[in-house]
């Protein structure tokens, strides 16, 4: 059970990437004058689908330090990453929803979303590599 954790972040890790690189393809087709074709639907599915997971991934890394060690926010920069990724995945997906919901033309949100968003990025490489001490410290001994 504390294995489906960091594997379902993992994955939504690295789709996040492949997701960034569709919403870079939009940034620069509005921003910068580039050619490309922004694939809307696939951006706005496989976003949500990333952002839906790890919101989920907070809240089964909280069962799962329940269930495991009866103690929540004891992993130290893990948890703490974890409490500044949240509002921003939220807003991620709020922001999406907006968009996707009432298509018109915008200037900032789409900014913003796409900012927010990339900062969670590196944001869950930074994870990723916290939750390997985690694992190391506290699963596999």
């Amino acid at each position: 059970m504390p294995w489906l954790h960091p594997i379902f972040q993992t994955l939504a890790l690295l789709l996040s990437v492949f997701v960034l690189l569709l919403g870079w393809t939009r940034f620069a087709t509005v921003y910068l004058g580039r050619a490309g074709q922004f694939q809307w639907k696939r951006h706005v599915t496989l976003g949500t689908l990333v952002l839906l997971t790890w919101l989920g991934g907070f809240f089964a890394g909280l069962g799962v330090a329940w269930l495991k060690w009866q103690a929540v926010f004891f992993t130290g920069p893990h948890h703490r990453l974890a409490l500044v990724m949240l509002p921003l995945i939220l807003f991620g997906l709020i922001s999406g929803l907006i968009m996707d919901r009432n298509r018109k033309k915008r200037r900032w949100l789409p900014l913003v979303h796409g900012l927010n968003n990339a900062l969670l990025v590196p944001a869950g490489c930074i994870q990723l590599a916290s939750g390997l001490l985690v694992l190391r410290d506290y699963v596999l001994p």
